[in-house]
């Protein structure tokens, strides 16, 4: 009899434990899915940086073979202004303009 309430006395502390893990993890379920709602959330998407990246470095490549800023510029269909490569991307809800500054 005695050794049964000594198993029962244990079972509580386990159970309490078994249930402060459940929670932990339906937390951090619940964290990944209201970050991942929150980044769809956010129209401007890693295609649009990867695009404006690959557009400065087409820029780049056009220098190096010797065109003029305005030249390499017009190749990538971007402008300069003053000291600025302007590149501009359009995504459905924004527009994202991008502002290198030129090397003298």
């Amino acid at each position: 009899m005695k050794k049964i309430l000594k198993e029962k006395r244990a079972d509580i502390p386990v159970t309490i434990l078994v249930l402060g893990v459940l929670v932990i993890c339906a937390l951090a379920i619940v964290s990944f899915i209201v970050s991942k709602n929150k980044s769809e959330e956010n129209p401007l998407g890693i295609e649009t940086i990867e695009a404006v990246n690959s557009d400065f470095e087409k820029f780049q490549f056009y220098k190096n073979l010797g065109f003029s800023n305005e030249e390499a510029a017009e190749k990538i269909n971007a402008t300069i202004e003053g000291n600025f490569l302007v590149i501009k991307k359009q995504e459905p809800k924004k527009i994202l303009s991008v502002e290198y500054r030129k090397r003298t």
